[in-house]
């Protein structure tokens, strides 16, 4: 008997640990980790972890909190109604403040929606936030830039291609030692050549 109650506990413990293996490995798109959901008119919010970053905030979920960017698509509250509880939440936490970006044409809207806040709450609510229009680009570090392309909604919105960035020595440099080459302006010898990432964030109805 008890031979056969451990056999058929055997086939449970292993599903319990693919299981938890699969809770572990997450989504993962061309290796990059993603986390989040989406349910149309009720909340989205898409983060990837390993670039620091969420696309829109929906109602502010936990995990999304840890992310220092943050790209807003449009208006909508089920995609921007945790904004101010994001900022509030990491200034409580003593977190830095995030950079926020968003469609240039809802860019001031943005701005008195955290007045509104800071005069109810008492509360700086510190964050840098950035108006991007369609075609431009933010680098939201030496080695990584976002760029705004054209989405269709109800009201304006845009999308976001994130880059991943290099620096390339000119090829007349080619041989110089390392000391003649921080003699040069960076200017002078570096270029920058970029690789598109594999993702992208759209949101279209």
């Amino acid at each position: 008997m008890d031979r056969r109650t451990q056999k058929s506990k055997n086939p449970e413990s292993g599903k319990e640990e693919n299981n938890e293996k699969k809770k572990e490995k997450g989504m993962q798109i061309e290796g990059y980790q993603v986390e989040g959901l989406s349910i149309g008119g009720h909340e989205t919010c898409i983060i990837f972890p390993s670039l620091n970053l969420a696309f829109d905030i929906g109602k502010c979920p936990q995990r999304a909190l840890s992310q220092d960017f943050l790209l807003i698509s449009h208006g909508h509250m089920d995609h921007i109604g945790g904004l101010p509880m994001y900022v509030a939440t990491r200034g409580l936490y003593g977190m830095k403040p995030p950079t926020i970006i968003v469609p240039t044409a809802i860019k001031e809207d943005v701005e008195k929606l955290f007045e509104v806040h800071r005069k109810m709450d008492h509360s700086e609510l510190k964050h840098n936030l950035i108006g991007l229009d369609v075609g431009e680009e933010f680098f939201l570090r030496r080695d990584l830039k976002v760029r705004a392309f054209r989405t269709y909604h109800v009201i304006p919105s845009q999308g976001y291609v994130v880059y991943s960035v290099k620096q390339k020595l000119k090829q007349e440099y080619f041989g110089l030692s390392g000391n003649e080459i921080k003699n040069l302006k960076s200017s002078d010898y570096l270029h920058y050549y970029s690789t598109r990432s594999c993702f992208y964030w759209r949101y279209n109805v």
